[in-house]
């Protein structure tokens, strides 16, 4: 019997790497049971480390701003693989998760840290970047990035614009001929893990500034400042799923540089060999911190079900909790196992713990489907 175990992260709590490991060796001792691995990302936190687990390279550390001027220099990392390729995450040096929720300040918060890494590996030879957009801090349309890359913005009267959401409405020119020649021409692949435009009701501004610590004004004030940024890059680039992602960090990127828009867990699991796991497979197991409606738009766990059923395998998902939205028939899914439900969020949320029950629960599915299957 072939199981594919192919989960996401449970945020805060497990890592996708951790989760499939304890899953693995939760079935070692199941004879006749062969399991592969396949960790699940979807362009947000964690993305580098999935992508990074199945190339050859090493991890760089270095300072670098954080998402607010104030703090204190960052250590970040990113993955420098030996083909060129370098692996980055705007979570790592400008994500949300570096700020404590009475630090957040959309506003200023700015992306210039995530440049100042994607300057770093183009210095260290780097001719392709993968850059991971969830988790960010900032609302600043790559105005931070651009000016670490040798991009200046420019106010109507010639002064230089800090790169922040606060300044998106004044800019009156974007000078490019700073940027190095590296830098031009260096191929970006942006990975979305949500398919918001740029402006309007779903977009960067309404839909996740509040997340961001923005109020009600400032979500219009950049609102507002993101249509004039759409002015600025056009319809094209404007109206493009996933363009909002990150703030808006696509829509000047794929203005001024070389750059693609992909939905990540497509992109991570074509890369981590989820269609050659299936092959022969009799089951997949997955699974993320919360099964909801949006598991299914595009999520990493979503992909793998969808995968799944296009290959006639049958799918269990083993998650943290089930929202009610969530319908385990439409999605296509045999079962689902909710390992934290009702438990205390201070347990929920412990690392041990939850890969425990998850480790567990893996075991329950594989051996009540081993039952079925010979009582079938």
């Amino acid at each position: 019997m072939k199981v594919v175990l192919a989960f996401d992260k449970f945020k805060g709590s497990a890592t996708a790497q951790q989760l499939n490991d304890a899953a693995r060796q939760a079935l070692d001792h199941h004879e006749g049971v062969t399991a592969v691995c396949v960790p699940v990302a979807d362009g947000g936190d964690g993305t580098t480390v999935v992508l990074a687990a199945n190339r050859q390279g090493q991890w760089v550390t270095v300072p670098t701003m954080g998402p607010l001027l104030q703090q204190d220099p960052v250590m970040a990392r990113y993955f420098l693989c030996d083909d060129g390729m370098a692996l980055i995450e705007v979570a790592a040096a400008s994500g949300l998760a570096l700020l404590s929720p009475d630090d957040r300040d959309v506003m200023r918060a700015t992306s210039l840290g995530t440049g100042m890494l994607m300057r770093d590996a183009l210095e260290r030879g780097a001719t392709r970047i993968v850059l991971g957009l969830g988790g960010s801090a900032t609302c600043d349309a790559a105005m931070g990035i651009l000016c670490a890359l040798g991009a200046e913005f420019l106010d109507s009267d010639g002064h230089h614009l800090y790169p922040s959401g606060e300044s998106l409405d004044r800019i009156a020119h974007i000078e490019t001929r700073g940027i190095p020649q590296a830098v031009r021409d260096c191929r970006f692949t942006l990975l979305t893990d949500v398919d918001a435009p740029l402006c309007g009701e779903k977009g960067a501004a309404r839909v996740f500034g509040p997340q961001k610590g923005a109020s009600p004004s400032q979500v219009e004030q950049l609102e507002a400042g993101l249509a004039h940024v759409s002015s600025l890059v056009g319809d094209v680039i404007a109206c493009h799923p996933g363009c909002g992602a990150a703030g808006g960090i696509p829509s000047l990127m794929m203005h001024v540089l070389d750059c693609e828009l992909l939905p990540g867990a497509p992109y991570v699991l074509e890369h981590n060999g989820l269609e050659t796991a299936l092959d022969h497979a009799d089951l997949v197991i997955t699974g993320e911190g919360c099964l909801d409606q949006q598991t299914l738009m595009g999520k990493g766990p979503g992909c793998v079900i969808q995968m799944a059923r296009e290959h006639g395998v049958s799918a269990v998902a083993v998650c943290g909790i089930i929202s009610a939205d969530f319908d385990c028939g439409q999605a296509g899914l045999d079962r689902t196992i909710a390992v934290s439900d009702g438990l205390p969020l201070e347990l929920a949320m412990d690392t041990d713990a939850t890969l425990l029950r998850v480790s567990q629960a893996v075991e329950r599915v594989v051996s009540d489907f081993e039952n079925n299957s010979c009582n079938g």
